[in-house]
């Protein structure tokens, strides 16, 4: 079989929750590739389907991201626990079930457009911030 290269190791699913497509996030983690500033792969589909808007579910990290151009912020995962609870990367390992509350308040949040704001918001927030164009 095929070398695992660094990215795939480092990769993290994404789950565009507009259009469904799948895809490898995350900007690659080698210096070389940073240094020319490639876009992350949610950075490039928002701006190729939602004029950079996006919302995105990230499987590894269990949690849902928002983006607006080359900001990103996470935001509370639309899959909880039987107590509604979180599972934050995964680490308790319980079933986890879809939370239809959360995921319809995401539904209106992209139909009335307050993506952005809300990516404001939590960036204004909160104490750890996504690097720009990283996703």
């Amino acid at each position: 079989p095929p070398e695992e290269t660094d990215d795939a190791v480092n990769a993290e699913t994404a789950i565009c929750l507009v259009t469904g497509a799948v895809m490898r996030s995350g900007a690659p983690r080698r210096p070389t590739m940073r240094a020319r500033k490639q876009h992350g792969a949610c950075t490039v589909h928002a701006r190729q389907i939602g004029s950079g808007i996006g919302i995105f579910f990230l499987v590894q990290k269990c949690t849902v991201l928002l983006m607006h151009n080359n900001k990103s912020a996470y935001s509370p995962s639309i899959y909880v626990d039987a107590h509604g609870e979180e599972d934050p990367s995964l680490k308790r390992g319980r079933p986890l079930f879809l939370n239809e509350e959360r995921y319809r308040a995401l539904e209106l949040l992209w139909r009335q457009q307050n993506v952005p704001g809300e990516v404001a918001q939590i960036r204004s927030t909160s104490d750890r911030v996504i690097r720009d164009n990283w996703y």
